[in-house]
């Protein structure tokens, strides 16, 4: 998933006070310091049942490993974009790789060294996922603005599949992880799975510019990555439109040297610093889409028997 959603934001990632919910640190989670399983779940369309599909997404970081698990819950899922293969990184002057290895996790602290190519360096980068109870909650926490601005509450899966009835609630034990991410530089990431068909990274900005007819107002900025900044690369952003979200798309002209020709890339984006998302849900909309085993396990049981 290239797409960044919700500016600002970063990377398609300690206690706190929440309004309505209250978090028990240390009470959530995997069961394990050492393992912690991210679920969330996602819809697809099935060509040969020539109806929507929806799957189960399983996502655990454990000591040095990082896995990916789809589950199909509904006709035949494909979405060829979720992936563990590693990933290029490009900063400002900086190429390096973010690799499934060498990963620590520490609670809900998953860190994740960037290694510079040719080179002992790394960079620091690390999610640290805060949790919500969920326990008792149901689809009308959350209420739909006219704007993202006036919408309030709690954004679930819930929303999402609306056959479900507005009286199903989550059971004791679930919990939302909410991702804060640290990184030491500002940077984006792809692998050969985000390659495009564009033959130049001009022909990617006026792609990007025209994914949305609706005529909402973007800004495009280009950029240069990489060793001595040579990696051309564009920002594509639209602003919040109605009731819908800012999107930011990130394209990159890369080529490793091995090649003649460039290859047109869709990048992730992280912002240098550590995240800020809202945990307020009287203040704005919390994004709780990402949940715990026992929340997964019950929207399974949900999205199954009603579609």
């Amino acid at each position: 998933m290239n797409r960044l959603i919700v500016i600002p934001s970063v990377f398609s990632l300690v206690a706190f006070a929440l309004v309505g919910c209250g978090e028990e640190d240390g009470s959530y989670g995997s069961g394990n310091s050492n393992n912690i399983t991210l679920t969330s779940f996602d819809k697809s369309f099935d060509s040969r049942a020539n109806d929507s599909a929806i799957a189960r997404i399983d996502e655990t970081y454990r000591k040095g490993e990082h896995e990916i698990t789809i589950k199909n819950i509904v006709n035949n899922y494909s979405n060829q974009s979720l992936n563990t293969l590693d990933k290029i990184v490009l900063a400002n002057n900086f190429e390096g790789q973010l690799e499934n290895k060498n990963i620590e996790v520490n609670g809900r602290t998953v860190k994740r060294p960037i290694y510079e190519k040719n080179s002992n360096n790394k960079l620091n980068y690390e999610t640290t996922y805060k949790t919500l109870n969920l326990s008792g909650l149901r689809a009308n926490s959350y209420e739909a603005g006219t704007t993202i601005d006036n919408s309030r509450g709690i954004l679930t899966a819930l929303n999402k599949y609306p056959n479900i009835p507005a009286n199903a609630e989550f059971p004791i034990g679930s919990v939302c992880y909410i991702p804060v991410v640290t990184s030491e530089r500002s940077f984006i990431a792809f692998n050969e799975k985000d390659k495009t068909g564009n033959e130049s990274l001009e022909r990617w900005i006026a792609a990007a510019e025209n994914r949305f007819t609706d005529n909402r107002d973007y800004r495009t900025s280009r950029l240069g990555f990489g060793i001595g900044n040579s990696q051309k690369a564009a920002q594509v952003t639209f602003f919040e439109y109605m009731n819908q979200p800012a999107y930011q798309y990130n394209g990159v002209e890369y080529t490793n040297g091995s090649s003649i020709t460039n290859a047109v890339y869709e990048a992730s984006y992280v912002a240098n610093g550590t995240t800020d998302p809202n945990t307020n849900s009287l203040r704005g909309v919390v994004d709780c889409t990402i949940v715990n085993e026992v929340a997964g396990d019950f929207l399974t049981e949900q999205i199954q028997r009603y579609y």
